[in-house]
Order: C-alpha cells, then structure tokens, then sequence
C-alpha cells in the first residue's frame, strides 16, 4: 500500500513523539534521508516533498540549513503534538 501525504506527515511526527523531541527539537541527524526517505517507493518520494513543505508552511516543523532531509520541530509543532494526547 502506497503511502500518502497524510500518512508520511504522520510518521514524522511520530518519530518526533518517540525521540521525545520535546527536549531537544531535532531528529538524529540523517534519519529521514537514511531510515525514512529510503525506504519509500518513488512515488512515496515525490510525495513526502510535498508533505514536508506542508508541515514547514504551516509552521510545525522547519528545515536545518535549508534541507527537507534535516528537519527541527518548532514551538507550534512541540505544542501540537505534546499538548494533548
């Protein structure tokens, strides 16, 4: 089952949830690009584009030195996710 935008926005920030991003903001260096971007078809690529600009324009997330690859939880995503179960 190919994954859509919805589903790929989720599963960022899940990993946020489960690094417990909240104290530190970031995920590990080369996460996305080595676990996650990996490991999606070429049609889930151009997807997870998309996605992570939606989660930058809405201001949940921003990149780290310009990268979609490097991406830092911002105060309105750390509300967002913590803030209610």
């Amino acid at each position: 089952m190919t994954k859509d935008k919805k589903m790929i926005k989720k599963d960022i920030l899940d990993k946020f949830r489960s690094i417990n991003a909240e104290n530190h903001h970031a995920l590990p260096p080369k996460w996305l690009d080595s676990d996650y971007f990996e490991s999606l078809n070429w049609e889930e690529k151009l997807i997870f584009k998309q996605a992570v600009k939606e989660l930058i324009s809405t201001g949940i997330v921003e990149s780290v030195q310009g990268s979609e690859l490097n991406l830092k939880l911002t105060q309105k995503g750390s509300d967002l996710i913590y803030c209610c179960p």
